[in-house]
């Protein structure tokens, strides 16, 4: 790790093994990320030699990652620790040599404003610790033209349930630096329904203006956890592009997780993209039941295939550390109906956000794609997205004044929530460790 050490860490060893915070308690040990598990060794040299000259070329681009060094292990204990710490650390020597030029990386769920706003500012300031392995982007503009340099990181969230029903929470959250946004969560919130909501009731009113107000400041709209139907009323609404930030198609695995063709086709409409994700035992396939790099290519194909290349894209959706522990520590995961299937601890060759884009590119080679394509699939798709919202967006005080006519009682909600987050850390911890969910 180049330059300062990060806060947390020492500049010989993990995060945990320095001195203890101003609180007296130790932050919990976190994973490597680097070296935590064996090399991939599941595609042939020569594919991987054609990768790295394709990834020094071309900008890849993951559209759904959380970069960050998890407790390790990972336990009950460790978890509310690390959240108690209140300082998720990037993965930054992994994501130097990860052969991505730029990955938004997503907070976990939750209905805390200020532990959101805290976490953007802390992830802001400390990547100037590192400016050798990363640098904030605030959207196409700043992505580095390639790999080898710096790595653009993009923010972005799982979904919007700390805003509640204040739109006058979108403009803070654009000047955090969020960048992408999913609308709901499994569960749904006033916005709209969630995958797991019964019924899905579809796009709410509060949820076509918010959409409408991300349109205008340059918020990708993100459906990856939301329903069915509301995902199809976000795609009529939007004026800009709208993503699956990180999924898979249902026609290859069966289950609600997983986006139906109708779906796909509206995302693809719009002239957005949909990633495929490759959290532990989601984008499985018939013809690979074993979560692989292979099953998750069973997605990618079926969906280049239906949609056409400019509209499929990475979204990872991975951690430095253990995935599946993370669903057992936190105890938060939703229960899927899905075919059977051998489960796996982590999928490899896609295990965290240091070799994705590398074994993906190298598959892609291996499987006879072409350059243009593998361009468009790696990060070019999702660069044009970026564009295309930046070019739908309105100026910065006009799309303020919207969300202030939209509703008159933000500016005084907005005072009350940032007085509240800035209360002691100790209340905020307290809500965390019940609110926080892992991506999934």
């Amino acid at each position: 790790m180049t330059g300062p050490a990060a806060p947390g860490t020492s500049a010989s060893g993990p995060a945990g093994s320095g001195p203890a915070d101003s609180a007296g308690a130790m932050p919990p040990a976190l994973a490597p990320d680097t070296g935590r598990l064996p090399s991939y060794d599941g595609v042939p040299a020569p594919a991987l030699a054609r990768a790295d000259e394709l990834l020094a070329r071309y900008p890849a681009v993951s559209l759904h990652d959380h970069p960050v060094r998890l407790p390790d292990p990972l336990t009950p204990q460790t978890w509310q620790a690390w959240l108690a710490d209140g300082r998720e650390q990037l993965g930054y020597a992994g994501l130097a040599g990860s052969g991505w030029a730029a990955v938004v990386a997503s907070a976990l769920s939750t209905s805390d404003l200020g532990l959101l706003l805290r976490w953007a500012r802390f992830l802001r300031d400390d990547m100037r610790h590192h400016p050798l392995e990363t640098v904030f982007a605030g959207g196409a503009g700043d992505v580095p033209a390639a790999s080898g340099g710096p790595v653009g990181i993009l923010l972005g969230l799982e979904d919007l349930n700390a805003m509640d029903a204040d739109l006058g929470v979108l403009p803070r959250l654009f000047d955090a630096g969020i960048r992408c946004a999913g609308l709901t969560y499994n569960q749904g919130n006033p916005l709209g329904g969630g995958l797991a909501s019964n019924p899905d009731d579809g796009l709410t009113p509060l949820g076509r203006q918010a959409i409408l107000l991300m349109n205008e400041l340059g918020i990708t709209v993100d459906v990856a956890h939301v329903g069915d139907r509301t995902a199809l009323d976000a795609c009529r609404v939007s004026r800009a592009p709208v993503v699956v930030s990180h999924a898979g198609a249902r026609a290859v695995w069966p289950t609600p997780r997983m986006k139906p063709d109708t779906v796909l086709d509206a995302v693809a409409d719009t002239g957005g993209v949909v990633a495929v994700s490759a959290a532990p035992n989601s984008t499985l396939s018939a013809a690979h039941p074993r979560h692989s790099l292979d099953s998750a290519m069973d997605h990618l194909t079926y969906l280049a295939e239906r949609l056409g290349a400019e509209h499929v894209a990475l979204g990872p959706d991975a951690f430095f550390g253990d995935h599946v522990g993370l669903y057992d520590a936190t105890g938060h995961r939703t229960t899927w109906a899905t075919p059977p299937h051998e489960e796996v601890r982590y999928v490899a060759g896609l295990e965290n956000p240091g070799e994705a884009a590398r074994n993906v590119t190298a598959w892609l080679v291996d499987h006879g794609w072409s350059e243009p394509d593998i361009a468009r699939v790696i990060g070019g798709n999702v660069l044009e997205v970026l564009r295309a919202t930046a070019v739908a967006a309105r100026p910065g005080d006009q799309a303020r004044a919207t969300a202030v006519a939209a509703r008159p009682g933000d500016q005084a909600r907005a005072s009350d929530q940032a007085r509240a987050s800035d209360q002691a850390r100790a209340s905020d911890q307290a809500r965390a460790s019940d609110q926080a969910r892992p991506g999934d």
